[in-house]
């Protein structure tokens, strides 16, 4: 998948006006993403995925932050500058793009890695 139909695929998720809007949103979670995720896993996820998404996980702690859903959510509402609501919203626009581009195994790996709930982000509840 490259970039621009990752972020056609964000955009239609979303609902989102247009692709910068997709953009914009795609980076925040992302990022804030590649904070939660110790670095191995960030860098494992950023091989499967554009180029220009893969790098927005570069900057991923050594050991990841221990956030649980709701300081996600309130991290991409901060990045962003929406509502709770909307961030829970951007985040399953984007991660369940995400867990559409990355192979079942590594989305299992990655899922495995989060506390319960975030598996709902990626549009597999079932995984949790």
């Amino acid at each position: 998948m490259t970039y621009a139909e990752f972020l056609a695929t964000v955009r239609d998720q979303g609902g989102y006006a247009d692709a910068e809007q997709a953009r914009r949103v795609a980076t925040a979670v992302i990022a804030a993403l590649g904070e939660r995720l110790p670095q191995p896993t960030a860098a494992h996820l950023a091989d499967q995925l554009p180029t220009e998404v893969g790098e927005l996980l570069a900057d991923a702690p050594d050991q990841g932050r221990s956030w649980g859903v709701q300081e996600f959510v309130r991290r991409v509402a901060e990045a962003t500058g929406d509502d709770e609501e909307a961030a829970r919203a951007h985040a399953e626009a984007v991660l369940t793009t995400l867990g559409h581009t990355v192979s079942g195994g590594e989305l299992n790996k990655l899922i495995s890695r989060l506390p319960g709930g975030y598996a709902e982000f990626f549009g597999h509840p079932e995984l949790a």
